[in-house]
């Protein structure tokens, strides 16, 4: 089966008598293209995805570094005097705990008893 390259660009290969060979080449090359073209267009749509999330990762990051620096800035002590309003005063002394121990409830009711 000799063709011509004229023949070729005329398209007489798709109406000879065994051009269903022809036909399913071409069938079969044009699902191929779809597929490809399918195949890039949803990875464009996951990268254009994965670039948003980045951005969006990397603007909480830089929010989370502002507030855990104001949060830090805010427990330190020199920040905590200028804030304190209404009489309240910075503690010179550390503070002390009060523990109280009980007495024996049983003995207690027992010598109440005897008097």
């Amino acid at each position: 089966m000799k063709t011509n390259i004229p023949d070729i660009l005329k398209g007489k290969f798709l109406v000879k008598k065994d051009a269903y060979r022809s036909w399913n080449f071409i069938v079969f090359i044009t699902v191929l293209s779809l597929i490809s073209i399918t195949s890039s267009h949803m990875m464009d749509l996951k990268i254009r995805k994965i670039t948003k999330i980045s951005e969006e990762i990397k603007e909480l990051k830089s929010e989370y570094a502002d507030l855990h620096s104001k949060c830090m800035k805010m427990q330190l002590a020199s920040f905590i005097r200028k804030k304190l309003v209404n009489g309240l005063k910075h503690l010179e002394s550390p503070p002390y705990e009060l523990v109280i121990i009980e007495k024996n409830h049983k003995n207690m009711d027992d010598t109440q008893s005897n008097q």
